[in-house]
């Protein structure tokens, strides 16, 4: 993809499908933001966040990658940062500017959404043998 260039429809379903995946896969709603962010973009994506759950107690994320700026944050809500370590961020986003570097913006972002829901775990509601029962804080 040459700079600048928009996703083609083949590449924003691609990146559709591995949001939506990581969502089914761990129950935390992902957002992907790609673009020239002005002012302080971690500001930025803390508003993504905030205007994208209905309680600051719903897991979030938002990964937001700037080519051109050459930047990609990884912002959670605390919720999800209880499953989501800055560790386990940080290797995504590394994994995803390693593509970036080799002009592979797509794969990348797919890549590193894949780190982040496996980082993350399963849903907390569904156990390998199917719902469980009740849960409790001890």
């Amino acid at each position: 993809m040459a700079r600048g260039e928009p996703f083609t429809w083949e590449q924003r379903d691609r990146l559709e499908r591995a949001q939506a995946a990581a969502q089914a896969q761990t129950g935390i709603r992902f957002t992907v933001r790609v673009g020239v962010v002005d002012g302080d973009a971690r500001l930025f994506a803390e508003r993504v966040l905030a205007n994208l759950v209905e309680l600051p107690s719903d897991p979030a994320v938002v990964v937001l990658v700037s080519p051109g700026q050459r930047f990609v944050h990884v912002v959670t809500t605390q919720a999800a940062k209880h499953r989501i370590t800055d560790q386990a961020a940080g290797l995504a986003v590394l994994t995803m500017t390693s593509s970036f570097a080799l002009g592979d913006i797509v794969n990348g972002i797919i890549n590193g959404l894949r780190q982040l829901a496996d980082a993350a775990g399963p849903h907390p509601s569904v156990s390998p043998g199917g719902p469980t029962g009740v849960l409790a804080r001890v």
